[in-house]
């Protein structure tokens, strides 16, 4: 480190003169390549310890650098900073404006379930008499207080949303982000300030110490060195992953059966006025085809369009509910009391749990949609305003059955005062219609969120994600998953018909839901906010015994429907785990197929020169020992070392953010391919990453570009930054921009670098699985175990090549952000390398 120092020292004017344009952490690293040429010409003995200590560096390329990648997904520091600002002194006018925006997209599903909770729940008899309908009264409003506010409101919103989104995606990011055991070259978004910026990034000359290691270098007590062990380490780390796929799987499954259950059960209410009404499932098809035509607009539009629907549905659940206490039995708020809860329990047994638990369906989606609206508005309107209405409509429902207990068959409408050709059941008719189509909005956006969170972490195809609103970047619209959830919907409503048969089948994944935020809100309370033991194991004991008797209850469902959720689940689940598993595999080879500086280019080798005396050595020797010095172009290839020509202009090479941020001493295969099979490049080289960042707009070239230079002598590495509103298009300006970070281009007009040649090159290569190995042994056991290792592979083969490489090369952009004048200047100017990657 001494001679870095006295080299530093040395050539501080030549630093200045010729890296006036970088910033001062690049100016360091081109004054260390400078030292090192200087030392190679004058002190051959500094020279090889100098060398040897730079290509001494540790790759980081098998370790998850998410504490350094994770810093990426920051806008320029002052933006963020006036974000924080904004965010912290968010006014009471934008809150409430949420809070009642947020009514038309989270709220319908769990507003809408009066209209078919209290005729699912199985009673003892049927009828059902006083006690009973005591009973589920009771068992609702327990498990709405239980489960709605004491779990989601006061805990899970609180402590699982990472960087303003929500939903299990959220909580595995932040668990993974700070135990640093997240995919493998992934960002993952959210994370303390101190971590390194872009440009440190770009700059840096070492790689960092995993912080998973310096995390059990600090543990002190017993219960910290059990969380900490790294065969503890590596279960959560699969555990997590785990639950987050089968989370957002459930998610999912269940986002084909809410919207069909909500709008079959309003549009069936036409038949208890005019019973000759016979085309439910007509109008129910036509309804949702128009509520997923209408996502493109966004949510903030429709939200607001929606908002005033729910709320005047949930005053006419207040006014209707208290008419019905009123006129009918006062006496039900008894049915506040646990007593009847627990003695509908005893009678009925655990089955009742199956039909109350859909009062609190939708409190996932809601968890999920976190991003399109914050917390606090969420838990404002729930708290204040949905929850009490709710329960009063519950309490009115209980008051009327307990008159009229024939009218168990639909409690809702036959309780709507005036009867069923009354105006008012008209009006609240048309009230529940339009409750039920916007009750689905809140399942669509929660999917939305969730496959826009998978496509952040690589878990899923990197599909086209429209952000529509520019003051919250989790408010998103996703045309293809869109178009594919409209379909699944159409067909499931189609299939079941009626929702009699729909509500028979929901239930079972949302009940798995709720076990699987309850397990991972437990793991992120031990390791990220490091809770106390005590906590953790009281939120268990108090929510999980509840939440596996929803489960247990909902088993019995299976054979009358309930198998649909789970096959769909089932199969979400897979396509995540087959893409994951594939992503990382590629990943690796990515890593793997990197290539030294040194190993390239033999000039940087830590022994690239060799000095002899050769009047002390034998002629047998001298040609095996004898080596010369090799000029800084020379590239090794598998004809042998050969001198790397170089013209006139400039090479940009478009890669990932993972590779660029990798070991500083390493380069991507793509780039060895291009030097050893070219005979010329441009004399001027740029390694390009193209980053969404969290703010909507980068409003100037100095906060989106970032240059800095690397080892290699004319070679860069670079940053080009868009916000989340932008439309990511490199101009012609923009290229100027980037091209005068290079030092003797900084002077230069725009016509003066248009005239300079350019080309811009990009990976297109095929994706297939290795090849069989076969076995030689002849034995009978070994040709079971070769039976079998063939089978696997036809199924590894099966994925891969036609499931993981068609649609992966399908969602490649391959270019087509780059600004072309015409058709021949993008044939021209764009470069395909293309290859087979064996995974």
């Amino acid at each position: 480190m001494s001679l870095i120092k006295k080299a530093d020292d040395d050539l501080t004017s030549i630093k200045n003169d010729q890296m006036n344009s970088f910033t001062t952490n690049a100016d360091d690293i081109y004054a260390c390549e400078i030292e090192e040429n200087h030392h190679r010409n004058n002190n051959e003995d500094e020279n090889e310890n100098s060398v040897h200590e730079e290509t001494s560096l540790e790759e980081d390329g098998n370790n998850n650098n998410n504490d350094e990648i994770e810093s990426s997904s920051r806008p320029p520091a002052k933006k963020q900073q006036q974000q924080q600002q904004q965010q912290q002194q968010q006014p009471w006018r934008e809150i409430f404006i949420l809070s009642f925006s947020s009514l038309g997209a989270i709220y319908g599903d769990l507003g809408t379930s009066p209209l078919y909770v209290l005729n699912s729940i199985k009673y003892p008899q049927s009828p059902p008499n006083k006690t009973d309908i005591y009973g589920s009264v009771s068992i609702i409003f327990y498990l709405f207080t239980f489960i709605v506010i004491f779990k989601y409101i006061c805990i899970v919103l609180i402590l699982g949303p990472n960087n303003g989104e929500g939903g299990q995606v959220a909580i595995y990011a932040k668990l993974a982000r700070h135990l640093n055991i997240g995919p493998k070259g992934v960002t993952i978004p959210g994370g303390p300030k101190e971590e390194m910026s872009d440009l440190q990034i770009l700059t840096k000359q070492n790689t960092a110490m995993s912080s998973s290691s310096s995390i059990i270098n600090t543990v002190s007590s017993r219960i910290e060195l059990i969380k900490y062990h790294p065969m503890m380490i590596k279960f959560i780390q699969w555990f997590i992953l785990f639950a987050c796929f089968l989370g957002c799987s459930l998610v999912m499954s269940d986002g084909l059966l809410t919207p069909t259950t909500s709008v079959l059960s309003s549009i069936g209410g036409i038949e208890v006025a005019v019973p000759s009404f016979t085309d439910v499932l007509a109008v129910s098809e036509v309804i949702l085809i128009l509520l997923f035509i209408i996502q493109q607009f966004g949510s903030s539009k429709i939200s607001f369009l929606f908002a005033p629907i729910i709320f005047i549905w949930l005053l006419g659940l207040i006014i209707c509910g208290i008419y019905n206490i009123v006129k009918y039995h006062p006496e039900i708020f008894a049915a506040l009391s646990p007593y009847y809860a627990i003695a509908l329990l005893r009678n009925g047994g655990i089955d009742v749990f199956s039909g109350a638990m859909l009062a609190i369906t939708g409190t996932e989606a809601m968890f999920a949609d976190v991003g399109h609206f914050g917390k606090l508005p969420i838990q404002l309107t729930l708290g204040g305003f949905v929850y009490p209405a709710l329960i009063l409509c519950y309490l009115g429902q209980g008051a009327y059955l307990v008159k009229h207990p024939e009218a168990i068959t639909n409690p809702f409408f036959l309780s709507i005062p005036g009867g069923t050709n009354s105006a008012t059941y008209w009006v609240m008719f048309v009230l529940a219609t339009l409750a039920t189509i916007i009750a689905s909005q809140a399942l669509i956006l929660s999917v939305f969120s969730i496959i826009s969170q998978l496509i952040n972490l690589e878990c899923f195809p990197k599909l086209k994600i429209v952000h529509v609103s520019s003051h919250y970047s989790g408010k998103v619209y996703i045309p293809t998953m869109n178009w594919i959830l409209m379909i699944g919907v159409i067909c499931t409503t189609a299939g079941f018909q009626n929702s009699n048969n729909v509500t028979a089948a929901y239930g079972l994944g949302i009940s798995l839901d709720f076990i699987v935020t309850s397990f991972l809100i437990i793991i992120c309370m031990l390791y990220v906010y490091n809770a106390n033991v005590i906590w953790p194991i009281l939120f268990c004991l108090v929510f999980v015994p509840l939440e596996l008797c929803f489960v247990i209850s909902n088993m019995k469902k299976v054979p009358h429907g309930a198998w649909f959720p789970l096959v769909m689940a089932g199969l979400f689940f897979f396509f995540l785990a087959v893409w994951r598993w594939a992503r990382s595999k590629k990943v690796n080879e990515e890593y793997d197929r990197r290539v030294r500086i040194g190993e390239l280019f033999p000039f940087y080798a830590a022994n690239s020169t060799t000095i002899m005396d050769l009047t002390t050595i034998t002629p047998q020797v001298r040609n095996s020992q004898l080596t010369t010095q090799y000029n800084q172009d020379d590239v090794n290839s598998k004809f042998g070392v050969f001198l790397l020509q170089k013209h006139h202009g400039i090479g940009f090479m478009y890669i990932n953010f993972s590779v660029l941020a990798g070991s500083p001493n390493t380069l991507p295969r793509l780039y060895e391919k291009l030097v050893t099979s070219f005979v010329s490049i441009p004399s001027n080289f740029m390694f390009v990453c193209i980053k969404v960042v969290s703010i909507p707009y980068v409003e100037n070239n100095e906060d989106r570009i970032l240059v800095a230079p690397m080892r290699l002598s004319g070679h860069y590495k670079c940053i080009i930054r868009f916000g989340f509103m932008e439309d990511i298009r490199i101009t012609h300006d923009l290229r100027y921009a980037v091209m005068r970070h290079i030092p003797q281009l900084a002077l230069m007009s725009n016509d003066q670098l248009s005239a300079i040649p350019n080309l811009h090159f990009f990976e297109n290569g095929l994706i297939q699985c290795h090849g069989f190995e076969q076995c030689t042994n002849s034995s009978s056991q070994w040709k079971i175990i070769h039976l079998v290792r063939k089978v696997i592979w036809l199924i590894r083969m099966l994925v891969i090549n036609h499931f993981f490489s068609p649609i992966f090369l399908m969602t490649q952009e391959y270019g087509s952000f780059l600004e072309c004048d015409d058709e021949k200047q993008e044939s021209d100017n764009k470069v395909f390398l293309g290859g087979i990657t064996r995974i």
